[in-house]
């Protein structure tokens, strides 16, 4: 049995999922297409990310597809789902029995991926977004018995829709939230407002219609100029407090409503972590799930899973699905990009090229990352979702406060402001950070505790705060390896983590992505499969 999830053209994060069920079980896999394409955020029709589901799972044609799940936007037809500009209508699903298509909601599908792979027997479930597909902002399912049930929806302009809003007036640009996030802690101390928002909140609805522009990410009332830092950082602090108390009015609501003990979030606003704390820390619900790809980079998952449950009736045979569901790549085609890249001309102002190390490379990789050295690291299955949690990750040593303006320089070549994530040994969590709990998604942001501040400089943010990743062995074993071995020899168990990209392109996905990256910008060494490349820098002439 085989069901594919899509979520198309022209929408914004567009990929594919794919759920294979044999007598060994299920399989699943899951790409966004702008991995595949290096479209950021791509809005094409993902011919690529399907092609590497059927590869990952060995399906040989379209035909072998049991069952086709999409969301929708706009029309609930997959040749005239669009908006301004037409969508692809050449292609596999024009020649497919019909009768194998089936179109969802897409608040629907957002519910679907959280919960499914939350492990929860049952919760309530808030999708917190920008539009869904009735033009819903925010929805209340609840589920139980296997079953999801939406209990409440609203289609007034709410906290996503402002958040991009403002987002957009800081002069950053769509899809960009989480740099507006970032920016907001050093806007706390500014003795100014910018604006006046209205606090209307009633079930479902945190209503924002009077301060946003219907159909556009503008604001629709004056506020104070937002010119300088300062001004920008005080926007960005007012609207992250606006997100917070909408959270938890939403949270609040949803126990009301359902009586639930946990709490699934997903949609757009499911990735500001640091309202996701808050919630948390409410203590309203017993425990709290929020899925890797909680941004419509989720969806073709939640869509394969809704067919897989829903349709297909099949019962949840698995506890958590794990977040590694890209595709696969072969020792030999690691060793065929390195070959390719060895002789390269490629970046030769910045680069002699490299040497290869084939025996003890983690233990060197690590060796260098204690010698303050910036190791990309490509490991394994790619992440779901928008943040590297180890397999596609640039690392280095947390312990020095510069290496946070080194990474964004040098490498990232982003804001100064931007914040890079800790990763710690699950097990010493509480050590370091105030939380009673895992957080593996880097989907919440407690405090540092104060006395480890000046020991994990490089990953505490400007608040005190860091947006956390717990790593299980389990989970990650190879990740869990790398910091380990650091802690062996720093005393720390702790790595500063970011996702192995640069500024306005997608995470790598590919060996050949990944060298590439690495030899166009300061990353020192690359952690590939069973090799580490080592960067040998260019001497000045004598």
């Amino acid at each position: 049995m085989i069901i594919l999830g899509l979520h198309k053209d022209p929408w914004h994060d567009s990929g594919a999922a794919m759920i294979r069920e044999d007598a060994d079980g299920i399989r699943i896999a899951s790409l966004s297409e702008e991995r595949a394409n290096r479209e950021k955020d791509s809005r094409r029709f993902p011919h690529l990310s399907l092609k590497a589901c059927m590869d990952e799972l060995g399906v040989s044609s379209t035909e072998e597809i049991d069952l086709v799940v999409l969301d929708y936007i706009v029309r609930p037809s997959w040749r005239d789902d669009w908006y301004r500009r037409p969508c692809e209508t050449r292609h596999f699903l024009s020649g497919i029995d019909p009768k194998k298509i089936r179109i969802i909601n897409h608040h629907l599908a957002h519910a679907c991926n959280v919960f499914y792979s939350s492990g929860f027997e049952a919760a309530a479930i808030l999708i917190v977004d920008g539009r869904g597909s009735e033009k819903e902002t925010q929805s209340l399912f609840v589920a139980k018995e296997g079953r999801i049930e939406v209990i409440e929806s609203t289609t007034v302009i709410g906290i996503g829709l402002l958040y991009a809003a403002v987002t957009q007036a800081i002069g950053f640009g769509l899809l960009q939230e989480g740099k507006t996030m970032g920016l907001a802690p050093y806007g706390a101390e500014v003795k100014k407002q910018i604006f006046h928002f209205p606090r209307r909140f009633s079930g479902v609805t945190t209503d924002y219609s009077s301060v946003c522009l219907e159909d556009s990410y503008e604001m629709g009332v004056r506020h104070a100029p937002i010119i300088t830092f300062e001004d920008k950082a005080r926007a960005a602090f007012e609207v992250q407090a606006e997100a917070e108390a909408a959270l938890l009015h939403l949270a609040r609501h949803a126990f009301e409503r359902t009586s639930a003990e946990r709490l699934c979030i997903s949609g757009g606003v499911a990735l500001n972590s640091v309202a996701n704390y808050e919630v948390l820390r409410a203590g309203i619900f017993k425990d709290i799930f929020i899925n890797p790809a909680a941004s419509d980079t989720g969806i073709p998952l939640g869509a394969a899973l809704y067919g897989y449950h829903a349709i297909l009736q099949r019962p949840r045979s698995y506890d958590r699905i794990s977040t590694y569901l890209g595709p696969s790549y072969s020792g030999e085609r690691i060793t065929r990009a390195i070959d390719a890249f060895r002789q390269s001309t490629f970046n030769q102002e910045a680069s002699a090229g490299f040497s290869v190390v084939n025996h003890d490379a983690l233990e060197l990789a690590v060796e260098m990352l204690v010698q303050n050295k910036i190791v990309g690291c490509f490991h394994g299955r790619s992440e779901m979702g928008p943040r590297a949690l180890g397999n596609r990750s640039i690392l280095m040593s947390p312990l020095l406060a510069e290496n946070k303006d080194i990474l964004n320089r040098d490498v990232k070549h982003r804001e100064a402001f931007r914040p890079f994530a800790p990763a710690v040994l699950e097990e010493r969590t509480q050590e370091y950070f105030e939380i009673d709990r895992p957080s593996p998604y880097m989907l919440l942001v407690p405090p540092v505790r104060e006395e480890k501040r000046n020991r994990i400089p490089a990953v505490t943010h400007v608040d005190g705060t860091g947006r956390l990743q717990t790593v299980a062995r389990m989970s990650n074993p190879h990740f869990y390896s790398l910091i380990e071995k650091f802690q062996q020899k720093t005393g720390v168990p702790v790595l500063l983590n970011t996702s192995f990209n640069v500024a306005n392109e997608p995470i790598v996905e590919t060996p050949e992505d990944a060298i590439r990256c690495f030899l166009g910008t300061g990353i020192d060494a690359l952690l590939i499969g069973d090799y580490l490349l080592v960067k040998e820098t260019k001497r000045d002439p004598a």
